[in-house]
C-alpha cells in the first residue's frame, strides 16, 4: 500500500513520545493504523511525520481506583473478549465486537476509534454510557476528560495538537445494582457485516425493586455531529416503568437530543426514525427485565 509519509517515527517511551510531540506538534500518532492509513491513502489526511506508538505498552485492561482502565492502544479483539469488559460492561464489549470485520478488529484500537472523531464511532455511545473519562497526556502534565466532553465535531476532540490519548476509565458499578442493569449496544446499516452505522444506540438501565427506571443513560451514533446522550429522553423515563405510555413520551424526547444530516448512507429521517425504533427495542427489552 503506497502511503505518502515524510517521516517515521518510533519512541520507545509514552515520555519520548510526548517530546516528539512537543517539538513536532504536527506529528501524527499511529497506532493500528486501520483510519489513518486509509485516509492517507486516499488523500484526505496529510501527514509529514508518523508516530507509531505499537511499543509504548498503552494497550491492555487493568483495575485502578475503582474503575476499569482500557489501555488506547488495546485492540477491539482484545476489549470484545475480555472478561471484565463483557460482564460489568457489555455494551463497550458488543460495541468492539461489531468493529470492521475480524481483521480489523485485530488492529483497530480504542484510542484510534476515538481520536478519529467519526459521529459513528462504535465505541464512543458505549463509553458515553458507562460515564468515562479519558486520560489525556502531554509533556506538560496529565488529564483527565469526561467521554462527553471530548468530541468537538466531525474529525475534532479536545486533544491540543501535543497530546496523547492515554486511556479510558469506565467507573465500575457498585453494590447490587449490576443485578439489575440491562445494558446493550446495538447499530443499523445497510447490511449485516462490517457496517458503518447508520444509527447506533447505546443502553444502560438500572431497575428498582419495582421494575422502575431508577437510572438510565442513552447514548447515540451517527445522528449529530459528535456521538451524543439523549438526555431529553433519559428525563422522560426518570423514575417511570417503561411503559408503552412512558414509551412513547422518550421517543418524542429523542427527537431533541438528535440532529441528523442526509448523506450518502441515509436520510436524515431515516435515522430518525431508525433511532426511535431502536430507543422503543432497548426499552421493550427493559421491561421485560
Amino acid at each position: 500500500m503506497d502511503v505518502p509519509v515524510g517521516e517515521l517515527l518510533r519512541p520507545a517511551s509514552v515520555e519520548e513520545a510526548l517530546a516528539l510531540l512537543a517539538a513536532r506538534p504536527g506529528a501524527c500518532p499511529l497506532a493500528g493504523g486501520t483510519d489513518l492509513v486509509v485516509q492517507m491513502r486516499d488523500g484526505r489526511r496529510r501527514a509529514e511525520t508518523l508516530l507509531d506508538l505499537g511499543a509504548l505498552g498503552m494497550d491492555g485492561i487493568r483495575e485502578v481506583e475503582g474503575c476499569l482502565e482500557v489501555g488506547a492502544a488495546t485492540t477491539m479483539e482484545a476489549i470484545a473478549a475480555d472478561a471484565r469488559v463483557v460482564a460489568a460492561f457489555p455494551a463497550l464489549a458488543a460495541a468492539a465486537g461489531q468493529v470492521g470485520a475480524w481483521p480489523i478488529q485485530c488492529r483497530a484500537t480504542l484510542g484510534g476509534n476515538l481520536a478519529n472523531a467519526s459521529p459513528a464511532a462504535d465505541t464512543a455511545p458505549a463509553l458515553l454510557v458507562a460515564d468515562a473519562d479519558l486520560l489525556l497526556a502531554s509533556a506538560g502534565g496529565r488529564r483527565r476528560v469526561a467521554v462527553d466532553r471530548f468530541f468537538r465535531g466531525p474529525g475534532r476532540t479536545a486533544l491540543a495538537p501535543d497530546e496523547l490519548l492515554l486511556a479510558a476509565r469506565l467507573p465500575l458499578p457498585q453494590g447490587g445494582a449490576a443485578a439489575r442493569t440491562i445494558e446493550r449496544f446495538v447499530k443499523v446499516g445497510p447490511r449485516r457485516e462490517q457496517v458503518i452505522a447508520v444509527v447506533s444506540l447505546a443502553g444502560r438501565a438500572v431497575l428498582d425493586g419495582d421494575g422502575g427506571i431508577a437510572e438510565l443513560r442513552l447514548a447515540l451514533g451517527s445522528v449529530a455531529p459528535t456521538p451524543v446522550r439523549a438526555r431529553h429522553a433519559e428525563a422522560a423515563l426518570a423514575g417511570r416503568r417503561p411503559d408503552a405510555a412512558a414509551r412513547r413520551a422518550a421517543a418524542a424526547a429523542l427527537q431533541l437530543d438528535i440532529a441528523p444530516i442526509d448523506d450518502v448512507r441515509a436520510p436524515a429521517r431515516y435515522r430518525r426514525i431508525a433511532a426511535a425504533v431502536l430507543l422503543d427495542r432497548f426499552l421493550r427489552e427493559v421491561a421485560g427485565g
